[in-house]
Formats: structure tokens, sequence, C-alpha cells
């Protein structure tokens, strides 16, 4: 097999090179066009995805509250075993309803923090829907406090985040007029120069 002479390799290489730079930049540009608007505003799209996720929080402290509602209407009481293989936030039980029905809910016990496999607790339950299923003196306000903390940690991370970023803008845009207003004296600048007569060397008459 014959080789290629190196500097026909290399040249042969940095036309591919170039030829690929040729064909990805305009999908290049194409994408800063569609990211630069977001980069522009990126102190709101923070502060935005900081209210979602707050909101999201606070949604499940209302899904935990409402389950609680449904259970506290018709309330059922019974002793469940703790199963295997179920980790946080599924912890399963098992347990047999007042009708005599034995029960693992799919969605496993609500607030089963300090619950281990085998160990055997009380737990109440939906009788009308028996899926949901808590331990027994457990409520929605078990979440609160982590909630509260992940509310503390998010907002501790997306305001500094938000000033930053709205300052670094800040200062780009004073950079940029500052810039522009240079140009501009520069320019009058120039204008007054090519406009004033060339007074020196003129012969008097």
């Amino acid at each position: 097999m014959r080789r290629l002479p190196r500097i026909g390799a290399v040249t042969w290489w940095r036309e591919l090179v170039r030829r690929t730079r040729a064909r990805v930049a305009p999908f290049l540009a194409e994408a800063l066009d569609l990211i630069r608007p977001a980069g522009r505003r990126a102190p709101e799209i923070v502060v935005v995805a900081g209210v979602v996720v707050s909101v999201l929080l606070g949604l499940v402290l209302v899904g935990a509250a409402r389950n609680d509602a449904h259970i506290d209407a018709a309330q059922g009481a019974a002793v469940a075993e703790v199963l295997e293989g179920g980790s946080r936030p599924h912890v399963y039980v098992r347990f047999t309803t007042v009708e005599g029905a034995v029960l693992t809910p799919e969605k496993g016990v609500f607030y089963p923090r300090g619950l281990e496999p085998g160990q055997l607790v009380e737990v109440e339950y939906d009788r009308t829907d028996p899926e949901l299923v808590r331990v027994a003196g457990r409520t929605w306000t078990e979440g609160l406090v982590p909630v509260l903390l992940g509310l503390l940690a998010l907002w501790a991370v997306v305001g500094p985040s938000a000033w930053l970023l709205a300052r670094a803008r800040r200062r780009r845009r004073e950079a940029a007029l500052a810039a522009a207003r240079w140009r501009n004296e520069v320019a009058a600048s120039d204008e007054r120069e090519d406009g004033e007569p060339e007074m020196a060397g003129a012969a008097p008459r």
C-alpha cells in the first residue's frame, strides 16, 4: 500500500477541516442566534425557573394535604408490615382492610420516615380508596420543614445568581453606550475638522 507524502497528507487534513468548518458554521450561527436572546434575558430566566420550582414544591404540599383530607373523610385503621425492596419516597407496606382485603398500595405509604423492612406500623387509609395510606399520626406537615429548607437553599442560589447576571448585563449595556458615545464624539469631531476652511498658507490679496 502506497503511503501519501507527509506534506500531501497534512494538506488533505487541512482541507478536510476547512470543509467541515464551512458545513458546521451555518448551524452554529443559527444556534447562537437562538441562544443569544435567551442569554440577554438570563436574570429573568433564572428567576422564572426559581419561581417554577417553588410552585412545584408548594404543589407537593398541597397534594399531600389533599390526600390527608381524603383519608380523614373516610378513615380506616390497620397494622401494616413494611416490605423489602422499597426506598424513599416509595416505602411499601402490606395491610388488611376492615373488609378483609389484603393490599399493597402501588404508591407506597405516605410519610415513611424511619420505617425499616419487617417493621409493623399502624397506618390510616382512605376506605373509599385504600391506595391512599399514611403512617398513623403523621400529616402533610411532615414535609413542611424539608420543603422550606429546599426553598431556602433554592433562593440562596437563585437570588445572588440573578443579581450577578443583572449586574453583568447592566455593565455590558453601560460599556456599549459609552463606546457608542465615544464613536459619536469622534465622528462629530471629524466632521467639524473637515468643515473648517484651511486658513494656513492662504495668500493675501
